[in-house]
């Protein structure tokens, strides 16, 4: 049988695998949490590679469709940004 301390603390070499344990957890914790900030980043539907969808275009040309009443064009479902291209990447295919 072990021996309790009478202070009641645990030996130091009781706690190193306690101590490796959070370490690793912290770290986990950490990839999980860039992975949803990566995820929530990537989750912007790409500009689809058509004639009037110009990643050089300025946001306000872009907000004068996707904010008007023009039809067959889906609204913005967001505040608006600065610049589109920073969560809209274009289109490689299609």
């Amino acid at each position: 049988m072990k021996e309790i301390q009478s202070n009641g603390k645990k030996k130091k070499q009781d706690l190193k695998g306690q101590i490796n344990f959070y370490k690793a957890m912290a770290v986990l914790g950490v990839i999980i949490a860039g992975m949803f900030v990566y995820m929530l980043l990537d989750s912007a539907p790409h500009l689809s590679k058509r004639d009037f969808h110009d990643p050089r275009a300025k946001a306000a040309q872009c907000l004068n469709c996707h904010t008007g009443q023009a039809s067959n064009i889906p609204i913005m479902p967001h505040r608006r940004m600065e610049d589109c291209t920073f969560c809209h990447t274009p289109d490689k295919a299609g």
